[in-house]
């Protein structure tokens, strides 16, 4: 129920797999369109707007992408060749077939979304899904403002965390991926640069005098030789951070000669 697709033909009392969904607005031959209320079995709520729609049947592309799957683990589980022999070709890609078309109504325009659990979408749909430009408030606080594709964060947007903490960058599969920069707001400090499936990857730590280390991170922390630069000073030295064994931070080694800031 919910979020999945509603298959035609509709009624004011449409059902799908979950039981009945009531619909109030205007119909076009039994199936939901325009502006209207839609009510899910599991307790969701969408206001806004609906559109009667030829789109692929769900369920063969669902069998077409179960196929796929399923050839790209044989594959990956084949024996590699022989030492000495050519490695096999690779497959071309496969353009997917044309798959039957269906008529059904689906949240297509603008609307808002009451997630049961609290959760709320407001923003643009096309053929059912989160796609476009929208905001997603959470019971706990947190707040997601900007791009969507295919129900995902995905695109340019901004996060902000019940700590107080933001995140303003990249998003991909509703992970951070990307370039961006993350404030966190009990220290004042941030991290600046790329980030790889929600973890930072590599840039800059600013701290809150200015003061910041460039580099690699894993698990949020420093890794490897990168460079300090001082706030006051602009000065920059090689410099690499120490951790204890329960991955406490002990220390900050500098090696190298100091260059002076501009």
């Amino acid at each position: 129920g919910g979020e999945s697709i509603a298959r035609g033909p509709a009624t004011a009392e449409m059902a799908d797999e979950e039981g009945p969904c009531e619909w109030e607005g205007e119909l076009d031959d039994g199936f939901p369109t325009g502006q209207g209320t839609m009510k899910y079995p599991n307790g969701d709520t969408y206001e806004g707007q609906y559109a009667k729609l030829e789109v692929d049947d769900p369920a063969a592309v669902a069998a077409y992408e179960a196929e796929k799957a399923e050839k790209e683990a044989a594959a990956a589980e084949a024996e590699p060749p022989a030492e000495g022999d050519d490695p096999a070709p690779a497959p071309e890609p496969e353009a997917p077939p044309e798959f039957p078309k269906i008529t059904t109504s689906l949240r297509h325009g603008t609307g808002k979304y009451t997630f049961a659990s609290g959760v709320v979408y407001e923003g643009d749909y096309v053929e059912g899904k989160k796609q476009g430009a929208g905001v997603m408030t959470f019971p706990d606080g947190g707040k997601y403002e900007g791009a969507f594709d295919k129900d995902c964060m995905a695109g340019e947007g901004v996060f902000n965390y019940p700590s107080g903490d933001v995140y303003s960058g990249a998003f991909a599969g509703n992970k951070k991926s990307g370039v961006g920069s993350y404030m966190f707001k009990a220290s004042q400090s941030q991290f600046i640069g790329e980030w790889e499936d929600g973890e930072f990857k590599r840039g800059e730590w600013v701290l809150s005098d200015g003061t910041s280390w460039k580099g690699e991170f894993e698990g949020g922390k420093p890794v490897g030789e990168g460079v300090q630069t001082f706030g006051r000073t602009g000065n920059q030295q090689p410099a690499t951070y120490e951790y204890a064994d329960d991955g406490t931070m002990t220390a900050l080694k500098f090696s190298g000669t100091i260059r002076a800031g501009a």
